[in-house]
C-alpha cells in the first residue's frame, strides 16, 4: 500500500509527532515533539522505483537523511541519527547521504510502518533520553527489529486533518447559525441564529496535541460537554481530560465539517425532539445532512500585516530550458551585416497561495505584499505587488513579450535565432501576522505559520543561433 502525499508521522510511544530541531547545536535533527496539526509535522513523500520514497520536510523544504553524529549520547552504537538536513533527493544507494526509505506496512486498520533506511538497511528507531537536545530522537543503527516496538509508527494522512482558525461559526443545515441558548436554565446549542454578529455565535476552538478539539463561546468560560447526549455549554475542565468535552472534526467538502463527540463515538446534528427544537445533539454514528457544519469566520474586518516569506528555505524544481521564441534574418550581400531581429512570446507566470488551514474559509482580507519569483535559479521577491488572493486558488498571468536581439549575419547566409528560457517552480514557505476585529469589538492578532506559496516563472535568459546558406 502506497503511502499518502502529505502525511504525518507519529511515535506512539513518544506520544509525539516528527518534527526537526530548529536551533543549534542539532539544527535539522528529527524529534517526535510536535502536534499533528504542526506545521514542522507535515512531510511530503516523493515516490521511487520499487516502493522506495524520498521524505521531505514542508517547513524547512529538507529530505530526510541518514547523519554521523556520536556526540548525542556518546555511546557506541548510536552514532547515526536520521535529520532533515539533505538539500536534494539521492537515489544512488552505494552513497551514505542516500536518502531513499522503504515504508513497510505493520497493521493496515491503525496505519502503522517501520522505516528502513535503505542504504544502510537500519530501521529507524525512536530513542528517547533525558537530554536537554534531544529528548525523542530518531536512531538509524539497527537492521533487527525492536522488540519493544520503538521502531513502530503511525502514518497520518495530512489531508484528512481539519485545521480550524481560532474563532469560527456554526451554520447547520437549516441556514441557522449555531448559539448558545439558555432553555429551561440549561445552556445548550440551538441552530436559531439569524446573524452571525449575535454575541453567542462566536465559537473559540482549542486542539489537543492529536488533533483533536475542545469548543467554547466566545463569551462564557465554559466548554461544550455531552450530557447525556445534547450538548451543553457548562464544562470547566480547561485539560481536555473529559472525553465528553473532547471532538473529532471532520472533513466534508471544502467549507464543511462534522464532529464526532469522542465521549459516546457519536457524530453532533441538529436534532429537534424531547421539547426541543433544532439543539445540537451527539445521537448518529454515521453523517446525515443534519450533521454538516458549514464553518464560517466571525470576523468584522481582517487586516494582514507582516508578512514572510522564507527564502532561505525556498525550493526550486522542475527545472526546463525551453525555446519560447524564433525568427530568422537574411543577408542577401556579400558582405557580413550586424541585424535586428524580433522575438515575440508569451510570458507565463502561475501564483497559489496555500494556507495552513484546511478550509476555504471566506474572511476577507486587506493586505499588500511582493510575490517571489524564480531568478538565475533562486527565488528573490519581485517588486509586482498584490493587493489581495484566493486562498488555494491558483493565478494565471500571461503578458506578450518583444525583444530584439542584434545578430551579426553573414554575407549569403540566413540566421535563425532561438530564444530559450528556464521554466522552474518554487516553493516557498511564509508566515503572517492576522489583526481580526471581531464582532463584539474585540481585536484579535494572530501568527499564522505553515503557508506555502506555489510560482512558476520563466527566467536565464539565453540566446542560440543557427546558419543555413542562402543559395540566390
Amino acid at each position: 500500500m502506497s503511502l499518502p502525499r502529505f502525511i504525518v508521522i507519529k511515535s506512539i510511544h513518544a506520544n509525539a509527532c516528527l518534527g526537526f530541531k530548529q536551533d543549534d547545536p542539532y539544527e535539522g535533527f528529527a524529534e517526535f515533539s510536535e502536534m499533528v496539526t504542526s506545521p514542522n509535522a507535515k512531510f511530503e513523500v516523493e515516490s521511487a522505483k520499487g516502493g522506495l520514497v524520498h521524505i521531505r520536510n514542508c517547513i524547512n523544504m529538507k529530505y530526510l537523511e541518514r547523519t554521523e553524529e556520536d556526540s548525542i549520547s556518546g555511546k557506541a552504537d548510536e552514532q547515526f541519527w536520521i535529520t532533515a538536513t539533505a538539500e536534494k533527493k539521492e537515489e544512488d544507494q552505494s552513497k551514505e547521504w542516500c536518502t531513499l526509505f522503504q515504508p513497510l506496512e505493520e497493521d493496515s486498520v491503525n496505519k502503522t510502518y517501520r522505516f528502513m533506511h535503505v542504504q544502510s538497511g537500519c530501521y529507524l528507531l525512536l530513542r528517547q533520553s533525558y537530554s536537554q537536545d534531544i529528548t525523542a530522537g530518531v536512531l538509524a543503527t539497527s537492521t533487527k527489529i525492536d522488540a519493544n516496538g520503538n521502531d513502530v509508527f503511525k502514518v497520518v494522512d495530512w489531508d484528512t486533518l481539519v485545521i480550524l482558525p481560532r474563532y469560527i461559526a456554526f451554520k447547520g443545515n437549516n441556514d441557522m447559525f449555531l448559539r448558545l441558548a439558555e432553555i429551561d436554565g440549561h445552556p445548550y446549542l440551538q441552530f436559531l441564529g439569524e446573524d452571525i454578529g449575535e454575541a453567542a455565535v462566536a465559537m473559540e476552538v482549542f486542539y489537543t496535541p492529536n488533533g483533536d478539539i475542545r469548543i467554547k463561546p466566545v463569551c462564557p468560560d465554559k466548554y461544550w460537554k455531552r450530557k447525556p447526549d445534547w450538548i451543553w455549554v457548562d464544562s470547566d475542565d480547561t485539560k481536555g481530560n473529559d472525553k465528553d468535552t473532547l471532538f473529532h472534526p471532520f472533513k466534508v467538502d471544502g467549507k464543511t465539517i462534522a464532529l464526532l463527540n469522542l465521549g459516546n463515538k457519536m457524530f453532533c446534528k441538529r436534532f429537534t425532539g424531547e421539547g426541543r427544537t433544532s439543539c445540537l445533539s451527539a445521537r448518529i454514528p454515521s453523517v446525515t445532512k443534519e450533521a454538516y457544519l458549514n464553518v464560517v469566520e466571525p470576523v468584522l474586518s481582517r487586516k494582514i500585516e507582516n508578512l514572510r516569506y522564507d527564502t532561505e528555505n525556498a525550493r526550486v524544481y522542475d527545472e526546463k530550458v525551453q525555446i519560447v521564441a524564433k525568427n530568422s534574418a537574411s543577408n542577401h550581400t556579400t558582405q557580413s551585416n550586424t541585424m535586428d531581429v524580433k522575438l515575440t512570446y508569451t510570458d507565463t507566470t502561475t501564483s497559489t497561495w496555500n494556507s495552513h488551514f484546511s478550509l476555504g474559509l471566506e474572511a476577507k482580507a486587506s493586505f499588500e505584499f511582493g510575490v517571489p519569483i524564480i531568478a538565475e535559479g533562486s527565488v528573490e521577491i519581485s517588486t509586482n505587488v498584490e493587493t489581495g488572493i484566493e486562498w488555494g486558488e491558483t493565478k494565471t498571468t500571461t503578458t506578450v513579450m518583444e525583444v530584439n536581439h542584434r545578430a551579426l549575419v553573414p554575407p549569403m547566409t540566413k540566421v535563425t535565432v532561438y530564444l530559450l528560457m528556464t521554466r522552474g517552480k518554487c516553493d516557498v514557505n511564509f508566515m503572517f501576522t492576522q489583526k481580526d476585529t471581531l464582532f463584539n469589538g474585540t481585536i484579535v492578532r494572530t501568527d499564522v505559520v505553515g503557508n506555502t506559496y506555489v510560482g512558476s516563472n520563466y527566467y536565464n535568459v539565453q540566446y542560440d543561433t543557427k546558419e543555413e546558406p542562402l543559395t540566390s
